[in-house]
């Protein structure tokens, strides 16, 4: 007996294919769409069916849908239509998928303030224009793309993740009572870009209780606990205004946190490392708890981060030295592989040479005495490859790399490192690299060059460092 035909996907508004249902936020049920009109993939936000008879939520739903159309940056979801279907309303916004900050673990610092910018950009967007954002949280910035990140609000946790989640980034004065404003949200965009620096938080809790008890009794890290490593006094400067348990004291608003992230932007070069202390300087320690049990604020901004002891920072010239003998070593190495090669292949003629006066000698000898002299027998051994450094394949002494992008289509390989450059290839995920060079860092992200197949065919370029993974 022939079986039915799988039911069709159901159509919304005569235009929206439902394809998959993702999961759910505070107010809607998120699913993958693609619209057959303009022929693309979208994100389908239906209210609910359960709070239909809230009508207050219903309200909120649709005002949230509408302000959403006026807040326009490159890292918000971008809305392309409403409506309203059985009495539920619907938004449907742009499509996107990738990584989460929280999966991404502790970022360099140049990649940090790379996405931390583009946060930090929208939310002043929001504020600018009196709507509603995502909460912030790391589980609610989505790594996109090549330094591209989009705040959303995550459908993949449950009612109880996100009360716990979001607990966490609550600002003091919020725990105790008041009413949230602008500066509120600095404080809570200050520990995220803690959390981006550290790849984890300073403590967690296992229900909503837990979490908010842990938030605000727990001393927030400097800079320096965080990346020893690390000199960078305008960011220190920032993250303990950014994160005063006064909020008179932080930035008003994100525009302000946004102004002061430029400044950074212009005060950071490669000089940001800095020799480590000796094993007698005492290191710096975390903010204290007070005695009412409440977070402490970082290092008061009316004192500016202590000044780092004797060993100086690195200077730019001592960069550029190191920077220098880096180069100069790799062309040490290329020459000296290179010279090997030269060697082989001089020793190679040399044989052959030598075999051809032989024969012909012999052939001489052959003619005038009827003596047969041996002929020298010259044969390779089968199938042993020639080594990749001599033929030029692939180059050996390189890491192996593995492209993990996700549930995006490829990552992107490219002529030259960057973000605006051309595109020449698109690698699966999963397609094993030879690295060739890098990192270099260009527009904040940390690019390679990579050797690798596409169809068979070798192709050679520059992809993140941020989608690759090291096969050692």
């Amino acid at each position: 007996m022939a079986q039915s035909p799988a039911p069709a996907a159901p159509l919304l508004h005569d235009r929206y294919r439902i394809e998959e249902r993702l999961g759910a936020t505070r107010l809607a049920v998120i699913y993958r769409a693609y619209d057959e009109r303009l022929l693309r993939p979208a994100l389908v936000a239906l209210f609910r069916e359960e709070l239909i008879s809230q009508e207050a939520l219903r309200r909120r739903f649709i005002a949230e849908a509408q302000s959403g159309a006026r807040r326009l940056h490159p890292s918000l979801l971008h809305v392309y239509d409403s409506g309203e279907v059985a009495g539920r309303p619907f938004t449907v916004t742009e499509y996107v998928s990738g990584r989460t900050l929280r999966d991404l673990g502790p970022l360099t610092v140049e990649v940090a303030l790379l996405y931390f910018r583009q946060i930090v950009g929208a939310i002043a967007a929001c504020q600018a224009a009196g709507a509603p954002h995502p909460p912030i949280s790391s589980a609610n910035v989505m790594a996109v793309d090549e330094g591209r990140v989009k705040l959303v609000e995550n459908w993949s946790m449950t009612p109880a993740e996100v009360g716990a989640d979001i607990a966490w980034y609550r600002a003091p004065e919020r725990a105790a009572g008041r009413p949230p404003g602008t500066a509120s949200v600095v404080y809570s965009l200050g520990l995220l870009l803690i959390e981006m620096l550290i790849g984890r938080r300073s403590a967690t809790g296992d229900d909503l209780r837990a979490t908010i008890q842990a938030s605000q009794n727990s001393a927030l890290l400097s800079l320096s606990d965080m990346r020893p490593h690390i000199y960078l006094p305008s960011l220190a400067h920032v993250i303990a205004r950014a994160t005063a348990s006064d909020p008179s004291r932080r930035f008003p608003d994100a525009s302000s946190l946004n102004q002061a992230l430029d400044e950074v932007r212009r005060a950071i070069s490669s000089a940001t490392d800095r020799l480590a202390p000796r094993a007698s300087e005492p290191s710096e320690q975390s903010v204290a708890v007070n005695g009412q049990g409440r977070r402490a604020s970082a290092p008061s901004i009316d004192r500016p981060p202590p000044t780092p002891p004797d060993p100086q920072p690195v200077t730019a010239e001592s960069s550029s030295d190191a920077t220098a003998t880096a180069a100069h070593q790799r062309v040490i190495r290329t020459t000296r592989r290179h010279s090997l090669a030269a060697l082989i292949t001089m020793a190679a003629l040399f044989i052959l040479v030598g075999s051809g006066a032989y024969v012909l000698t012999s052939l001489v000898i052959e003619g005038l005495t009827n003596i047969s002299l041996p002929r020298p027998q010259i044969s390779l051994p089968e199938n042993v490859p020639l080594p990749d450094w001599l033929t030029g394949v692939a180059d050996g002494s390189g890491e192996v790399l593995t492209v993990t992008i996700g549930d995006v289509e490829g990552l992107n390989l490219r002529d030259e490192p960057g973000l605006n450059t051309r595109v020449i290839g698109l690698l699966p995920n999963g397609t094993r690299l030879r690295k060739l060079e890098g990192p270099r860092i260009v527009d904040g992200v940390p690019w390679v060059r990579v050797r690798g197949e596409i169809n068979g065919q070798r192709v050679e370029g520059w992809v993140s460092e941020l989608y690759v993974r090291s096969e050692r």
